[in-house]
């Protein structure tokens, strides 16, 4: 009987172990995200993906992350990865435009923004597959 009593404590204290889940607010370490903004409509919408692999997605202005997903390790580490090849977060591009593209890369205490969209100012074609790419696998 205690060994039985000693089982279920073992059984019950594993199952009410939970991981912990963050939000782009309270995240401490590093963090992308990759949106758009303006345009007629004015709208934002914008995904942020954890070093940690969740996946936050926010629309219009008032700046409240929905959690989505977790993204698979491999696929997590290889954003960051690129994102690094890239140099992102040294990477100095401000031109926002009527419609705004961004990357924002924030690896504490660094923090880095680049936005485009300016008429007649091109930002680098790799920055924009990459922003291509990141919008693709974090869509729903």
């Amino acid at each position: 009987m205690k060994k039985l009593m000693a089982f279920v404590s073992i059984i019950l204290t594993l199952f009410s172990c939970k991981s912990v889940h963050y939000t782009p607010k309270s995240y401490t370490e590093s963090q992308i995200i990759v949106g758009s903004s303006g345009g007629v409509s004015g709208m934002i919408r914008q995904y942020c993906l954890l070093d940690n692999g969740q996946l936050f997605m926010s629309k219009g202005v008032d700046d409240e992350w929905k959690a989505m997903r977790k993204l698979k390790k491999s696929t997590t580490r290889d954003v960051f990865e690129k994102a690094g090849e890239l140099g992102l977060e040294r990477l100095n591009f401000k031109h926002p435009g009527n419609m705004t593209y961004y990357l924002i890369i924030k690896q504490p205490p660094r923090f880095n923004e680049i936005k485009w969209g300016e008429s007649g100012i091109s930002v680098p074609d790799s920055i924009k597959v990459f922003h291509h790419y990141l919008m693709t696998i974090f869509q729903p």
